[in-house]
């Protein structure tokens, strides 16, 4: 009963309609952006504190072989297993294609990692934890080199002008002055 009240029943409906009455709401707009400054901030944290275990011998563990595991994680697991699971979106190959290639944010594999040995004994813990900050740390350079030209290629393919203004904060303005929010 539960299941049919809270997924397909009534109480659901009317969540997703009041939710999606409100997205064009200015509050909902300054909401998202707010979330998505804090997320900035615990980004910015959780690098310093990644900066930190890398000074502190968190490679130190690493040898060649975790590197090239690494290397394939990267450059070709995370990308392919994106690509499967961007199988049914609707969108050009090329944005599959960057989408599949950047993937999801891999800070939850530092959580994972922790729980997971915290509940199995592992004999080389160090190399695990030694190869998953190898790939976090090729993760950020290789992303961090690449995003912009990447993300500027695929704006020009798609007719967007790369150096012009966020369009949808100039919708946001537009819309602000046509439904006469505030300025």
């Amino acid at each position: 009963m539960l299941h049919g009240l809270c997924s397909e029943g009534p109480v659901a409906k009317h969540a997703f309609t009041f939710r999606g009455t409100h997205r064009d709401h200015d509050f909902h707009h300054d909401m998202h952006d707010v979330t998505e400054q804090i997320e900035r901030l615990a980004m910015m944290v959780l690098l310093l504190l990644f900066g930190g275990a890398l000074v502190s011998g968190l490679l130190s563990a690493v040898s060649w072989r975790e590197a090239a595991v690494a290397s394939a994680i990267i450059l070709v697991i995370r990308p392919i297993t994106g690509l499967i699971g961007l199988a049914g979106l609707r969108a050009e190959r090329s944005e599959k294609l960057t989408l599949a290639f950047f993937g999801i944010r891999g800070v939850g594999s530092i959580y994972y990692l922790a729980y997971g040995l915290n509940h199995v004994s592992v004999a080389d813990a160090d190399r695990l934890w030694g190869l998953l900050g190898l790939v976090v740390l090729f993760s950020v350079v290789l992303h961090g080199l690449t995003v912009t030209p990447i993300m500027r290629s695929l704006d020009r393919q798609q007719g967007r002008d790369p150096d012009r203004d966020d369009p949808i904060d100039s919708e946001r303005a537009d819309h602000g002055k046509v439904a006469g929010s505030r300025p």
